[in-house]
């Protein structure tokens, strides 16, 4: 595997600037670069870095693909993922979610993957790909003006650099390079949730082919707890829950926190029984954002720098790649044509606004105890569950026949509030 490239000019010009070199940043470089485009990719840390977000959905394969990095990851030995199950506080009532039964899901097996290893192989294939990728540098303005862009930063040595590039692709996650500079973030108001994390050894797993999948133990007050396996010992355990539940229940510090979470949980304490921290416990806040603005003159925004969704279905690797590359397309165009406006920019900005909130719906709505009941009581009359399947495996693009269904399973939902179709599994409303 191509090395990482870590000289640094003192002046150079490229066609794109990138800022960020998580999964989004590497599509995007990866994806200009492969179209022939000289890109610098500037990366703040050092890599391997810890991140979270380790389960992935069956629609990343198309990607992964179509940037040539399936094969490296297929063959970099990540835990093989078939599906979900969610079990009740007590961790009794198991349901599995197989992406098999899936619809409109080409190939269901996806990947649990530590994100230091699976990021840095991204970036690698970015590397590999053409791009000049600069570690340890960090992104301090960006100056505009007719011609192009003056992008200023610092490497690790204190080192002032300066690159002269027609279009930048803020891809710097929560940091927002441009984001906070152009536009507000908007928190979502039905999404306000808290979430502790951290990793242990010695959780027992499923047997067989499901030994890959991630499980979710649902909280009754809304809350609910994962387990990912990302390696063959190492298991990534954490706890969302609405912001009220953690003030109730906070302590100290977060690795207090969430012992009194798991001890009040009798589903995950018996996971955790003979479990042992190798990490301490890590605090996530105010997560769920959308941008106001997406694109500008010579600029766009991938990934986490313009949006951010409730981890509850794990799609935020997949959204940040499929808007990276999406981003390396219309850019490219743009350099092609020599139009990098923001009018050029406007539908890349409609897709990443239409392709959030159409996750969203599902993220909102399993915070929905109809939902959840609906969800947890599946029926395959009609095909419902099945379509509501292929969305949580990534598809954002149903079919018609799968759009009316989705349809169909949300007109349920909204019946099972007034009418118990299926039992009620006792959730308190968020």
């Amino acid at each position: 595997m191509a090395q990482i490239h870590r000289e640094i000019a003192a002046d150079s010009t490229f066609d794109v600037a990138i800022v960020g070199g998580g999964p989004g940043g590497s599509a995007a470089a990866a994806a200009l670069a492969q179209r022939g485009h000289s890109v610098v990719l500037l990366e703040r840390s050092s890599f391997p870095r810890f991140h979270i977000g380790e389960s992935q959905l069956p629609w990343i394969n198309g990607v992964l693909k179509e940037i040539g990095a399936a094969e490296a990851v297929a063959t970099a030995g990540f835990v093989r993922k078939w599906g979900a199950s969610f079990a009740g506080d007590d961790g009794e009532s198991e349901r599995y979610a197989d992406f098999a039964c899936a619809v409109e899901v080409p190939q269901p097996q996806t990947y649990q993957v530590p994100r230091d290893r699976f990021d840095q192989l991204l970036l690698e294939h970015a590397a590999a790909s053409g791009a000049v990728v600069r570690h340890g540098c960090q992104a301090e303005d960006a100056e505009f003006d007719a011609e192009g862009v003056t992008v200023r930063y610092c490497s690790g040595d204190g080192d002032k650099h300066v690159a002269r590039v027609g279009a930048i692709i803020d891809a710097s996650g929560r940091q927002g390079f441009l984001a906070r500079r152009f536009g507000k973030r908007q928190h979502d108001p039905l999404l306000r949730n808290i979430a502790l994390h951290r990793q242990f050894e010695g959780v027992p797993r499923l047997d067989g082919r499901r030994a890959g999948d991630i499980r979710m133990v649902l909280r009754p007050d809304g809350g609910w707890f994962w387990f990912i396996p990302i390696s063959e010992s190492v298991m990534s355990v954490g706890v969302v829950m609405p912001r009220d539940v953690y003030q109730a229940l906070a302590a100290p510090t977060p690795d207090e926190t969430l012992d009194a979470v798991v001890h009040a949980t009798p589903g995950a304490a018996k996971l955790l029984t003979r479990a042992t921290a190798i990490t301490p416990a890590r605090f996530e806040a105010d997560y769920s954002y959308l941008h106001s603005c997406h694109a500008g003159d010579r600029f766009v925004l991938v990934g986490d720098a313009g949006a951010f969704l409730d981890p509850i279905f794990s799609t935020g690797v997949l959204l940040a790649m499929q808007s990276g590359i999406e981003a390396a397309e219309v850019v490219s165009a743009g350099l092609r044509e020599g139009d990098l406006s923001l009018r050029r920019f406007r539908a890349f900005e409609r897709r990443v606004v239409r392709r959030y909130q159409h996750f969203r719906r599902f993220a909102v709505g399993f915070y929905d105890p109809a939902f959840r009941d609906l969800f947890l009581n599946p029926s395959s009359r009609f095909g419902i569950y099945e379509a509501v399947l292929s969305v949580l495996g990534g598809n954002w693009r149903p079919s018609l026949a799968t759009r009316i269904r989705l349809r169909l399973f949300f007109g349920l939902v909204a019946l099972q509030r007034v009418v118990p179709l299926v039992p009620r599994r006792g959730l308190k409303s968020s």
